[in-house]
């Protein structure tokens, strides 16, 4: 063979190609595993609650106008337009609270269905505040408007989580919640993210169901009060992944907290003022109309769709620190790496130190690399993320040295293998475990290779290895593995 240095690099550099296809294959199990456990999910919060999104309390006035409608009756044979008043009904208009405070305490307990596990929260929410009476309604283009029936109401993301809701303490009196109308879905606010949990956003959401519930206070004119008129109420409310808050009121105050220590606060606020911490989290938010947009930013909707929406929430979603999902997807990016290294290191080892390994040989090696990402990622579902990793680690890095022996010959070389192997997969999980640093330490593990190949062929003669090459019998590399394994 003419060139047979390049020979063999390409034949290492196919075999080294060709250990890509089963990382696709594993990288692919692992997309369908967290589907899997994504259509769980959902299933559970159909059969219970979806993630939630309560928005009120806000004050329900029905209004009704009076306007000139005009007809043409037949008078002596002749057309003639007369005038006549009608009333009619105009449509609902919603009014937040002058002030508004929610506090909640949200305790979280983990379930499971089969291996998935699926966190339902339990929230208990307190409402404050008060209500100041509008102003008589627009009397454009009607003869005359007025209020009829004012009510309070309350939207929530799913109806079904709804486990309890005190009567209205409406100034001194209690008024009893009735289920309101349902409200269209399409117009509600849409699902909070998921925190850091990037490939199971692609599953489809929850169909969530937004409802209102109802507190008649009875007719405008009878109820109407001419000094702000406060108001309180509790509701318990369950649900899964997230619990987003509308800070309505033309000031908000929301104060949260949990015992769910990896919370991800989401929505169009951050908190305030936060404390996260191993036994839970507290935050709280503060608000005003000028910075949520107020009545004029959602008002519209509202009367053109009927449906209570408000883009503007606040809230938490429960965020999952070892997502074994996006932590296994995110190893097996670095799976060719790990080929790269340990080829680089036969190779290097081939160079310095006189042994010849056949492709078939580096292709076993290769194949060992990847399993070790089936094996991580079948474990971390039944164990927790990090005795999965050290486990299927321990496994194939004692497989490897093993292997490596013969081929190798001496426990010196062996050595030097088992120390490559051991950083190569200490690395992997500190980056997995710090992704910030992860381009850094990549770099830095990158260069460190090419440092050491560069000073150790350093007094390599290329020239000379490439004639004993092409003057070496077809048959002598086999024999001398053999022989060096003996």
């Amino acid at each position: 063979m003419k060139f047979p240095l390049l020979a063999r690099a390409a034949a290492i550099a196919a075999v080294a190609a060709a250990i890509l296809f089963p990382l696709a294959l594993v990288s692919g199990k692992i997309g369908e595993r967290q589907r899997r456990a994504s259509d769980v999910e959902n299933a559970f919060a159909r059969e219970t609650s979806g993630p939630q999104t309560v928005v009120g309390p806000l004050l329900a006035l029905a209004c009704e106008e009076t306007v000139i409608v005009e007809r043409v009756v037949k008078r002596g044979g002749k057309d003639d337009t007369i005038q006549e008043s009608k009333t009619r009904a105009c449509p609902t208009t919603y009014f937040p609270p002058r002030t508004l405070e929610i506090a909640g305490e949200v305790p979280v307990e983990s379930r499971y269905r089969g291996i998935y596990p699926i966190r339902l929260y339990r929230a208990a929410l307190g409402f404050s505040g008060e209500f100041a009476w509008p102003p008589p309604p627009s009397q454009e283009g009607a003869l005359s408007r007025a209020w009829t029936r004012a009510s309070v109401v309350v939207a929530t993301g799913d109806a079904r989580g709804i486990k309890s809701v005190s009567s209205l303490g409406w100034g001194t009196g209690d008024i009893a919640f009735t289920s309101g109308r349902p409200a269209d879905a399409s117009h509600f606010p849409p699902e909070a993210p998921r925190g850091d949990d990037t490939a199971v956003r692609a599953a489809s959401p929850v169909p969530t169901r937004s409802f209102s519930l109802e507190a008649p206070l009875g007719d405008y004119v009878t109820v109407r009060a001419a000094s702000p008129i406060p108001f309180r109420f509790s509701l318990e409310l369950s649900g899964t992944r997230s619990l987003m808050l509308a800070p309505v009121g033309d000031t908000t105050k929301i104060r949260l907290a949990s015992g769910w220590p990896h919370p991800s606060f989401v929505g169009a606020f951050a908190p305030d003022e936060r404390t996260v911490g191993p036994q839970g989290f507290k935050a709280t938010w503060k608000t005003t109309h000028f910075a949520t947009g107020g009545q004029s930013a959602w008002q519209p909707v509202v009367q053109k769709t009927g449906a209570i929406r408000w883009e503007n929430t606040t809230g938490f979603s429960l965020a999952d620190p070892v997502n074994i999902y996006s932590l296994s997807y995110r190893a097996t990016e670095y799976g060719f790496l790990f080929v790269l290294f340990t080829f680089a290191g036969l190779a290097l080892a081939e160079v310095t130190a006189g042994i010849r390994l056949h492709p078939v040989q580096y292709a076993l090696v290769g194949s060992a690399l990847a399993v070790f990402f089936l094996l991580l990622i079948a474990l971390a579902e039944h164990i927790a993320f990090a005795p999965a990793y050290g486990v299927a680690a321990t496994a194939c890095v004692v497989l490897l040295v093993a292997y490596l022996r013969a081929p190798l010959g001496t426990w010196g070389r062996t050595g030097v293998f088992l120390g490559l192997f051991v950083t190569l997969y200490g690395t992997l999980y500190g980056l997995l475990q710090s992704e910030d640093h992860a381009l850094l330490a990549g770099s830095i593990l990158v260069f460190a290779v090419l440092a050491t190949g560069m000073l150790a062929t350093r007094r390599v003669d290329w020239g000379a290895l490439a004639r004993g090459l092409r003057e070496e019998p077809a048959g002598n590399s086999v024999q001398r593995t053999a022989a060096s394994g003996l």
